[in-house]
């Protein structure tokens, strides 16, 4: 496996997150939960970090719905 192989696989997994990251805050959103914040999530493994996570709510003029929209 070459460093061009790592990059493609570290690119669909990155894809990936932000495909469920979207899917997890739009249907959380919808079920009526209270997402913004900011969220610390701790993890059981030694090994693995620990992260912080910031949710913020944005607001746009445009009033198209673009279900590819990730932010920046």
């Amino acid at each position: 496996m070459d460093t061009t192989d790592n990059l493609e696989e570290a690119s669909a997994a990155t894809a990936a997150f932000e495909s469920k990251l979207k899917a997890l805050i739009l249907e959380s959103f919808a079920d009526g939960a209270a997402i913004e914040g900011t969220w610390e999530i701790i993890l059981p493994l030694t090994d693995a970090p620990n992260w912080t996570v910031e949710v913020t709510k944005v607001r746009t003029d445009e009033t198209s719905y673009d279900p590819d929209f990730i932010g920046e």
